[in-house]
């Protein structure tokens, strides 16, 4: 995976290769993984499919304060709008839910 460091905070990462399509981390604000496949949600309302999992991304995202909160799910938490604690999901900043896998609840203080 081929990253590039910015001058601000903002990092650029490419997730399609063949194309070279580069997005700004800070843009995305959840990850939603199905199989060998991961869309991007981006902060307005766009969205972009890869033929990559979560896992491809997981450690270079976690370094930029991504959480990992379900097998399917990995989310940016400075878009979290909402928790709802009957259904243990996260509502994002682009009307997305995120549920929150039991397992790790208490790793993020929902109990």
């Amino acid at each position: 995976m081929k990253t590039y460091p910015q001058n601000s905070n903002d990092s650029l990462l490419v997730i399609n290769q063949k194309t070279a399509k580069k997005v700004q981390v800070n843009n995305v604000v959840l990850l939603k993984g199905d199989t060998n496949y991961t869309v991007f949600y981006f902060e307005y309302g766009r969205a972009k499919i890869v033929a990559h999992s979560i896992k491809y991304y997981q450690e270079f995202l976690e370094k930029h304060g991504f959480l990992r909160i379900h097998r399917s799910y990995m989310i940016n938490p400075k878009f979290v709008v909402d928790y709802d604690k009957i259904e243990d999901s996260l509502t994002m900043v682009n009307g997305h839910k995120a549920s929150i896998a039991r397992r790790r609840r208490h790793k993020f203080g929902f109990n």
